[in-house]
Order: structure tokens, then sequence, then C-alpha cells
């Protein structure tokens, strides 16, 4: 059940212009920095080059990979519950005999599957290098991997906002300010502190020098798991009423 939810989450959002309109300007976005990013690695001299092309682009690439993806997860979250709360669709929907667990996982496994399109991008450029370059697929497959546990993160957050109220734009306001909140922590507070870990910065960076730490994998899973929870209680009390 899950997989067909997922499934048909997926088609309704890839018939909205809003996916192919995100998708083609991160396209556009990424191949810039794509660009820029190995126009300046070539005009460096050699001993200014501390770090190789791979890290290179695993720090500028898949840096804004994460910026783009901030800015388009709370847009393709925002009408998952919030528009069936208002034009009445949720109702047949929560008078199916489908667990609440298997209604929240299949919308955010859908929004996840179009958001691995986005997670492609920075991918598929830097191995467009492979075949004149020597480049650290780990690096690039540790980048990547961040990225996918980043996205699944801020699908969660977004997916608990729009169960919150009707309001789309409400929604979308909210996971906003959470996710900017949860950006700027790292930046304020000590850094052994818990308000610290809590932010995911310092986090998604080990991965994209290619460090891939159990704690930081068990980070984005464990706050992904919790918005999740949060998500499956608010939707229970609505079916409850």
């Amino acid at each position: 059940m899950i997989r067909r939810l997922a499934w048909v989450e997926w088609k309704r959002v890839m018939r909205t212009p809003l996916a192919w309109i995100t998708l083609a300007i991160s396209l556009c976005l990424l191949s810039w920095q794509f660009l820029g990013t190995l126009e300046a690695f070539v005009g460096m001299q050699p001993g200014d080059r501390t770090l190789g092309l791979t890290h290179h682009l695993g720090l500028q690439l898949f840096g804004l990979a994460a910026v783009v993806m901030f800015f388009i997860t709370p847009l393709l979250t925002m009408r998952l519950f919030s528009e069936t709360f208002r034009n009445g669709t949720y109702t047949l929907l929560s008078s199916a005999p489908i667990p609440v667990g298997k209604i929240v996982l299949g919308k955010a496994t859908g929004i996840l599957l179009l958001q691995c399109l986005f997670i492609l991008i920075p991918a598929s450029l830097c191995l467009t290098l492979a075949g004149s370059t020597t480049l650290d697929l780990g690096v690039i497959a540790a980048a990547t991997l961040g990225l996918l546990l980043l996205s699944a993160f801020y699908t969660a957050i977004g997916l608990y906002f729009s169960i919150l109220g009707e309001s789309t734009a409400v929604a979308a306001a909210g996971a906003y300010g959470l996710m900017l909140l949860l950006s700027l922590l790292d930046q304020h507070t000590e850094s052994d502190s818990f308000l610290h870990w809590l932010a995911w910065p310092s986090h998604y960076l080990n991965f994209q020098v290619g460090l891939v730490d159990s704690s930081d994998i068990a980070y984005f899973l464990l706050m992904t798991l919790f918005f999740l929870i949060l998500s499956h209680y608010r939707l229970e009390q609505r079916r409850s009423g």
C-alpha cells in the first residue's frame, strides 16, 4: 500500500508545472555552479590546490544542491495534506482501511522519489568528468548519500507542517522557518552543546568531504523519524476527531 500511495503521489506532483519548473531551474543553477567550480580549479596555481577537484565539487556543487533543496522542498510538500483537507478529499482517504502510518510514509516516499531526480543532477554532472580526469568516486557517493538524507529530513519537516492546517502558504512558511532555524543553530551555540548538534550543516559537511560517519547518518535518520512520528500523531488526532 505504501508503494501504491507513493506512486499516486509521485504522478500527481509530476503532472504539475511546479515539478518541471523547479527541476529546470535546479539543472541550470547546478550546471552553472559546476562550470564555475571547474573554471576556478583550472585557474588555480598547482601550489594553491590544497584539495582535489572532487573535493571542490563536493563542497561547492553539493553545497549549492543543499541550498536548492532547501527552497524547493517546502514548495513540493505544502500541498501533501493541507490541500486535501481544504478540498475534502482527505475524508475519503481516511475512511479507507489504511493505517495512518502507511499514509504518512506513502506521501513522504512519493515526494522523496521526485527529489531523487534533483539528487541525481550533481552526481551526474560530476560523472561527466570521469573520462577526462581521475575522480574520487567515494567522495561523490558520500556527498550523494548526504544529500539524500538531507532531502528525507526536509521532506519530513514539510510533511509535518502540511498536516497542521488547510493553508498551503502557512505550511510552506512554517517549514521554511524551522529549516532556517536548524540551519543557523550551529552559528550561535557552543560546539559541544545539544543545540549545536541539532543543526544539520556540520553533519552534512562531513558527507561533502567524503566522510561517512555513523553519527551523522544517525542524526538525519533520527530527525527524519522524529518528524514522521509527529506527523503520524497529528494525523491520528485528526482522524479520531
